[in-house]
């Protein structure tokens, strides 16, 4: 009998801060299976917050886009990324500030 290797996920960084309206804020996201596909989700963003999760071309990991509407509320929230890949879950939090807009 084989076991299988548990799968494991991280975030380069585990503090993510985007700004109201502005510039899309890419994160690399590390995801270690057996699989060569994995399927993503941000569970926890505001209202007016946006993801987008691209794999690389040779394994699940890759990075996380994140862009802020205007109408996104500041503050400071701690969502969890779930990985399923190879018939297994995993997951990680971080922490989202979301930046308030300055100027017109």
């Amino acid at each position: 009998m084989v076991t299988q290797l548990p799968i494991t996920v991280s975030l380069t960084t585990p503090t993510v801060v985007v700004t109201q309206g502005g510039p899309p804020v890419i994160v690399q996201i590390i995801i270690t299976s057996t699989s060569e596909t994995a399927l993503v989700a941000v569970i926890g963003l505001p209202a007016g917050l946006q993801q987008k999760y691209a794999a690389s071309n040779t394994n699940p990991s890759g990075t996380l886009t994140f862009t802020a509407a205007k109408t996104a509320p500041p503050g400071t929230y701690t969502p969890t990324v779930n990985v399923n890949s190879a018939g297994q879950m995993a997951s990680t939090t971080f922490t989202l500030i979301v930046k308030a807009a300055t100027g017109p």
